[in-house]
């Protein structure tokens, strides 16, 4: 993360050790040295502890964390969402084939409620998507990873596209078979 550089580069400028550092900021010399090897982060009053003393703007001294941890935010919420997405799609194919044992009111209800996380999560997966501006595999794997800078070909993004029609029709499918056998008489 930018921070740890950054607090190095401020407190060699002032020719501080950390233990004068940390005398100045009121915490541990270990503290210091855990902030400056990434191991933690400071807290937000600590923050502002940092940026006054060293007279520069909140904004200068975290801008690259901010957007490596938009980044992780983003990567984990597109995980949550996929997740949803897929046990959502199988709850809905689990109710699907039982359809014809209840009146179709009360199936069209079920159904109703049932498509609604499954359709909210895609349009979150889609919000992700088109915001970090993924248009290719390529972009959705290094997106995912990116310390890997990946190039896929022609036949990645094909094989991509199969292997997601595969695993929806596989959840679907699983979901069918389980509600046979929850429902067969």
């Amino acid at each position: 993360m930018e921070l740890e550089r950054r607090l190095v580069e401020l407190r060699k400028e002032k020719n501080l050790s950390q233990e004068e550092l940390a005398e100045k900021l009121y915490v541990s010399r270990q503290t210091i040295s855990n902030w400056e090897r990434g191991k933690t982060y400071p807290d937000i009053h600590s923050l502002l502890l940092i940026a006054t003393y060293f007279d520069v703007s909140l904004n200068n001294l975290i801008k690259g964390d901010v957007d490596i941890m938009k980044h992780q935010v983003d990567q984990s919420q597109l995980k949550k969402w996929t997740i949803i997405a897929g046990v959502s799609l199988f709850v809905f194919s689990v109710v699907v084939p039982t359809r014809y044992l209840f009146d179709a009111k009360k199936v069209s209800i079920v159904l109703s409620i049932l498509v609604i996380p499954l359709v909210y999560s895609l349009f979150q997966i889609l919000y992700i998507v088109k915001n970090r501006n993924l248009q290719t595999y390529d972009d959705i794997l290094n997106f995912l990873n990116p310390e890997k800078k990946i190039k896929a070909g022609f036949f990645s993004e094909l094989g991509f596209v199969f292997k997601l029609f595969v695993i929806t029709w596989l959840i679907f499918f699983a979901g069918t078979v389980t509600s046979a056998l929850i429902f067969w008489k």
